[in-house]
């Protein structure tokens, strides 16, 4: 019997563009799919940002603060990414630059 006394919300189907909605901090967001962001995509940055901001609560930072920690710790993430993945790189393009030059 509870089965179906779904709300009208859960019982439909998602839309493709309906807008993602979720809190951080009690903060309500909402962010709307695109062809280059998917919900599911949304979804996992969501949980990822979520468990990042979960993890600054935990260490008893300042709400006010956790939003910039964060920023800065994913940004660090990224340029840590992008320093790893661009050497190899770098080093392949000056190796075939090598290779293809003209003698």
């Amino acid at each position: 019997m509870q089965d179906e006394q779904k709300t009208e919300e859960e019982s439909q189907p998602a839309q493709e563009n309906q807008a993602i909605r979720f809190v951080i901090l009690g903060i309500p967001y909402s962010i709307r799919p695109t062809e280059e962001l998917t919900a599911a995509d949304i979804d996992v940055l969501v949980t990822y940002v979520k468990n990042r901001v979960e993890s600054y609560t935990q260490k008893g930072y300042d709400h006010t603060r956790i939003p910039m920690l964060v920023a800065f710790d994913i940004a660090n993430e990224l340029r840590e990414l992008q320093q790893f993945y661009e050497l190899p790189i770098n080093r392949a393009i000056d190796k075939l630059k090598i290779v293809l030059e003209p003698e």
